[in-house]
This record gives structure tokens, sequence and C-alpha cells, in this order.
């Protein structure tokens, strides 16, 4: 298992070096924009914030729900979604928002900013305020058609002191750097889904945060898996996995487990399953041979997009994860049941 070492003060230093690497906690200064981008340093500050792909994800998941809701700035367009799914009626819905230009806010570190994203009849934002140890969802949506409106709150409690997340810099390039922060954790509120009313208890209900900054290629792609839930035992379980175009992706990935709050990092994760028809059984597993996963969809969320230049094939089914995790004193975790996601997402932007 690889080292996760302490965070330096930025993740690009004066002359340019980036600082790539697993760290114990997110940078208080994420200054990706002064990556040197290519090996002449001559790109411009304009192009540099252009290319930069950004986003923050929440995904809540409760006995009887799961929420998605993602803010993400292509620079080119905002892209926002909030999608509600009743995991024991097996039916999900949807609002989505797409607007051209500089239209989604993201925060520029998660200590004490936010994300934003704002239309007519549309609301959501996210305060980060991982100084006090929690982040604040804010969601504001008005009914269209049969799709029902969503009001409400929920605090997501990512105490650093309990929960070791995942802080990885990986080289898309020596001079283009792939960011992401990731956790697990206890969360609680509530949300109104039209008339109904579903509280988020926080001693059974987890989100997980996924928050990047990357310099992806023009053309790319990824394949992830995610998923929690509690044991027998009361632990809080939980596992991110990525199989993306990082070539050196042994040591550079975004692989781990948690087990109640601490991180197992592992090697590379590898995908089996039929791309032409994402609901029928993944395999997921590590190199290390720590990680063996199988996913049983039970529906999808699915958005293409071809426009010009433009172009986005996503594919992000949900459903229960089986398998077990053994760590390297060799105890075996089994991982029953848990609810999670599984993406494909190819890429031309």
């Amino acid at each position: 298992m690889r080292n996760v070492v302490t965070t330096p003060e930025s993740m690009v230093e004066k002359d340019g070096k980036i600082n790539f690497g697993t760290f114990r906690a997110p940078f208080t200064n994420a200054n990706i924009l002064d990556v040197p981008f290519n090996e002449s340093r001559k790109a411009s500050s304009w192009w540099k914030s252009f290319r930069l792909k950004e986003w923050q994800h929440f995904g809540v998941i409760t006995p009887s729900h799961y929420f998605g809701m993602v803010i993400f700035d292509a620079k080119f367009m905002g892209v926002s979604f909030f999608y509600a799914y009743d995991r024991k009626e097996n039916k999900r819905f949807e609002h989505s928002v797409q607007l051209p230009g500089r239209s989604s806010r993201v925060a520029a570190q998660v200590y004490d900013d936010f994300c934003e994203f704002k239309k007519s009849g549309y609301y959501l934002r996210f305060e980060n305020k991982l100084k006090d140890g929690f982040h604040k969802i804010i969601v504001d949506i008005k009914g269209v058609k049969n799709i029902p409106a969503v009001q409400g709150e929920i605090t997501v409690f990512e105490d650093l002191k309990s929960i070791e997340p995942l802080v990885q810099v990986s080289p898309v390039t020596p001079f283009r750097p792939f960011y992401t922060h990731k956790f697990a954790a206890p969360a609680g509120g509530e949300l109104l889904l039209g008339s109904q009313r579903v509280v988020i208890n926080k001693k059974e209900d987890i989100a997980l945060m996924d928050e990047q900054k990357t310099y992806y290629p023009y053309v790319s792609f990824w394949k992830w898996a995610t998923a929690a839930g509690y044991n027998e035992y009361g632990e809080l379980m939980a596992f991110n996995l990525c199989q993306n175009m990082i070539a050196d992706d042994e040591d550079y990935n975004e692989n781990c487990m948690w087990v109640d709050g601490k991180i197992y990092c592992l090697k590379a994760a590898r995908f089996k399953f039929d791309e032409k028809n994402v609901l029928h059984q993944w395999e997921v597993r590590t190199n290390d041979g720590f990680m063996e996963l199988l996913f049983a969809p039970s529906g999808e969320r699915a958005e293409k997009i071809s426009v010009g230049l433009i172009g986005s094939d996503f594919h992000q089914p949900f459903g229960m994860y089986n398998g077990r995790f053994k760590d390297e004193n060799n105890r075996i975790y089994p991982l029953t049941n848990l609810f999670g996601l599984a993406e494909h997402h190819v890429t031309r932007y």
C-alpha cells in the first residue's frame, strides 16, 4: 500500500514544481492554475483556466433513498443535476440544468468556500466549512410537470480528526495534474420531495463526496466504483476505485478502502463489464488482491452529448456491491449489500 504524506502548503510550488502524491488532508492552497501546463511554460492564464475541469459531487445514502448531485464547471458550459432514487420502489426522478459559459461556481478550496449553481427555479449550493468539520448542502428546486419540487438542507460531517480523506495528485502529464479529494462521512438533515419528507439521520446515513480539479486530455475516459454502508459491528465501510487515463496507475491512483474513517490505499483497479449494457453484472478488483467486488445494478443515470467538437457518453448505474476487502494484516472484511454507484464515462472536451 502506498504512503500517505503530510500535505504541502501548496499544490504547485513557486518554481512550477507540482507536488504529486497521496496526502493526509486537502490543500489549503489548491493553486492548480499555477501549473506549467507544458514544457515551454508558455500557456496563457486564460488557456490554463479554460482547459481546467472542476466539480464537486455529493451522494447521500439512506435506507430508503439515494440522492446524487453535482456542480460542474467545464468552462465552456456549466452543468448541475439533482436526482433522487427511491430504493424501495425502484423509481427515480431528476432535475438537470446545462447553461453556456461560466454559469457554475466551484470552490477554490473546501476549508471556507462554496459551490453554487442557480437559475430560475433551480438553486443548489455546497457550503464547504472543513475548517469547522462540515459541509452543508442547500437545495431549492421548483417542481416541473411530473417532477416534484425539492427543498432542504443536509450537513455532511467531515471531521479530519476521525476521518482520513483520500487526497490525490496524479500526473496526467508531468506538467498537468489530476487532483481529487474524496471521503465517506455521516450526514444529517431533511429534504422535501414534493410533499414527501425524508429525514437524513446522522447515526445511520452516509454521504460520499468527490471534489475534482483536473486537466483532462481532449479525449479521455474513466471507470469508477464507490459504495458505503455500515457492517454488523457498526463500522462505516466505504471504498473508491477508478481506472482512467493516468498511465502509471499502480501508484498514482485514487483507489482506497475506508474502515471507520481509516484509509487503506490500494494499487490499480480493473473493471470487467458489458459496455453495451452497463446494467449487467460488473466485476471490479485491484491488482494487489486486496479488493474483489461484484456489482449488481438496479438502474442508471445516463446522458449523451454530441455538439461539434464536444462529446460525452455518460453511464452511472446504481445498485448493490458484494465482495471482500483484505487489509495489510490479512484481516478479511466482508462487504455485503453496500449501496453504491459505478460509472463508465467517455469524454471529448
